[in-house]
């Protein structure tokens, strides 16, 4: 082999290798969907808008909504703006494409009030 296609082979399981390993931090990272509960309360999205203000902020996140207002103040950026709404798209990807800790996830139950009706809900 020349020393040409040693380079190009070299890169090519360079570049197969960084694929799976990306493969593989996606399959393997935290589960982003929290489990339904039995006995959760459902709730509209009507009622998810009214909660939309720094001293009372509830967000859904894939379904489940959470009253955030008592961590507002602790969160390292300002999320007010998703106060009242579904905030998924913003949790799965902070704004950077990239997915909340392992950490935020285990954080999430502590917050949680109920599920969006029509959602999974009872």
């Amino acid at each position: 082999m020349t020393r040409t296609g040693q380079t190009l082979y070299t890169l090519l399981v360079a570049f197969i290798a960084s694929l799976l390993t990306l493969l593989a931090v996606h399959l393997l990272g935290p589960d982003t969907t929290p489990p339904v509960v039995e006995g959760d309360e459902g709730i509209t999205h009507e009622e998810l808008a009214r909660h939309a203000s720094e001293d009372d902020c509830w967000m859904a996140i894939h379904g489940v909504v959470y009253d955030f207002t008592k961590y507002l103040p602790r969160h390292p950026t300002p999320i007010e703006d998703d106060c009242g709404t579904d905030a998924s798209h913003g949790w799965d990807t902070k704004g950077t494409g990239r997915p909340h800790s392992r950490r935020a996830h285990d954080m999430l139950p502590d917050y949680r009030i109920g599920v969006l009706a029509g959602e999974g809900s009872p």
